[in-house]
């Protein structure tokens, strides 16, 4: 998923159909192949702000390690999906507990 590159038609010329099928696929989902790609993004861009590892990380750099270039709309998206800016999230990690899986 670090591709930057990655939309609705790379997805569909790995997997030899047509952009149209692809969609098709997606049809009776809740969400379409572009925001599928985007959640999966936020969700990685989540983990990767709250790892310890990840303190000497800007969230601009693990935004655009994720394939999000612009900044804005990164930051719009995390805290519609989460309730708080990439930024706040970032911070308080080292505050809270490892999630278990």
């Amino acid at each position: 998923m670090h591709r930057r590159d990655l939309s609705p038609a790379t997805i569909a010329a790995a997997h030899r159909m047509s952009v149209r099928y692809l969609h098709k696929l997606f049809q009776d989902e809740d969400m379409s192949v572009s925001r599928w790609i985007n959640h999966k993004r936020l969700e990685a861009c989540r983990e990767d702000l709250a790892r310890p590892a990840a303190a000497g990380s800007t969230v601009g750099e693990i935004a655009r390690r994720w394939g999000f270039v612009s900044p804005a709309h990164f930051s719009r998206s995390f805290r519609a999906a989460y309730g708080l800016s990439p930024g706040e999230w970032h911070r308080t990690a080292s505050d809270r507990p490892p999630e278990r899986a």
